[in-house]
């Protein structure tokens, strides 16, 4: 083989390290892979073949997880807010992986995107399935001020007979050297307490029931207000509640799903 041609290979094989370099970095920066929470069955970003020759993963209070709802508690049918915050000295480039299951370890609740250009939700196709995980996108990384950054969505408090919800949060500083090495792991698990729903079944002073283009709501005694919330979690209607029969016209109600709440009771519809 002439030198010219032994040149010409050794160069071919160092640009095509370049570029398989430079499109796993790509690749690796529209969100973290699925699965790396920590959680339980799961590894965490320091383990998943990414960010794993850092330092042993740590829970940091500069690397936050919040969950607020407008009155504090957690109402089936009710939307909470999610806020994302880490902080880290001359940092300009950050991630995070976020998942909520159950006590026995099935997805709980559903997260809403309200920011696509910083924050998407990503599925693992081979195991854990039903999980949600909500991560960075590409733009989504870049710190919004030197050193410090947030991430904000929602999540749908689930219907269900669950007592809790447990959040499992992955964060990551990174030195933005373009590749996956040298950064810090940071995880974080909280557990909330859920109000559980009260079937309608068990709860013989209210029916609910929807004929046609009404719903129609029986209260024997001690009648509650009614409320009608969006999926999004925002009012809809409201109407005092009444002795006997309540009727709710749904005519003019945008096709969608809506929970009406009175009282402890939850039910949820389609007009």
């Amino acid at each position: 083989m002439s030198k010219n041609l032994l040149f010409l290979v050794i160069g071919l094989f160092a640009l095509c390290g370049v570029m398989l370099q430079a499109d796993l970095t790509e690749i690796m920066s529209f969100g973290a892979p699925p699965s790396s929470t920590g959680a339980p069955g799961e590894i965490s970003c320091a383990e998943s073949g990414c960010h794993d020759d850092g330092p042993i993963p740590q829970n940091h209070d500069s690397h936050v997880l919040s969950i607020e709802t407008s009155n504090g508690t957690f109402i089936p049918g009710d939307t909470a807010l999610i806020t994302v915050h880490v902080q880290d000295p001359e940092v300009q480039r950050f991630g995070f992986q976020l998942t909520a299951i159950n006590e026995h370890g099935k997805a709980i609740g559903e997260f809403l995107i309200t920011d696509s250009m910083h924050t998407q939700i990503m599925h693992n196709h081979v195991d854990l399935t039903d999980r949600e995980y909500v991560t960075y996108t590409k733009a989504g990384t870049l710190a919004s001020q030197t050193g410090k950054h947030s991430w904000t969505f929602k999540w749908i408090i689930p219907q269900t007979q669950s007592s809790v919800a447990r959040f499992y949060l992955a964060t990551v500083s990174a030195n933005n050297d373009n590749r996956d090495k040298g950064d810090k792991v940071f995880l974080r698990d909280t557990t909330i307490s859920l109000q559980k729903v009260q079937s309608v079944l068990d709860n013989k002073e209210i029916s609910i029931e929807q004929k046609g283009q009404y719903l129609i709501v029986h209260q024997e005694s001690n009648p509650k207000p009614i409320q009608v919330y969006t999926i999004l979690g925002n009012i809809h209607r409201e109407y005092p509640g009444n002795y006997g029969q309540s009727s709710i016209d749904l005519t003019d109600f945008p096709i969608g799903l809506y929970v009406l709440k009175t009282g402890s009771i939850i039910h949820s519809f389609i007009p």
